[in-house]
């Protein structure tokens, strides 16, 4: 968003500080809502390789900035709808995702 232009650098940088702080916080509430070790994994499914993987998870991810960029970023009339379209992307990604990662 600070490369496009739609915050400021300062802005930006405050909010990678509160996302770095507010995730160590979510982990520690985790930690300690489960005291033992989590059971869980991921892996790579269905013979994919870690290179397609990779590519997978890139494509994903750029839909869904791309996404973001033009709906949330781009001041128009149809800026107060952005979130469905974003969560949409979103649902989307997460279900050609999980089904690229975890076929068996």
């Amino acid at each position: 968003m600070c490369l496009i232009g739609a915050v400021t650098w300062l802005r930006g940088g405050l909010a990678f500080l509160s996302q770095i702080l507010g995730s160590m916080a979510a982990a520690g509430v985790v930690s300690a809502l489960f005291p033992g070790p989590l059971n869980v994994s991921t892996t790579l499914g269905g013979g994919t390789s870690i290179a397609r993987g990779l590519f997978i998870e890139m494509f994903l991810t750029a839909e869904l900035v791309f996404t973001i960029f033009m709906l949330a970023a781009e001041k128009h009339k149809g800026t107060f709808i952005a979130p469905i379209g974003i969560g949409l992307s979103l649902f989307i990604a997460e279900l050609t995702g999980m089904w690229s990662f975890n076929r068996a």
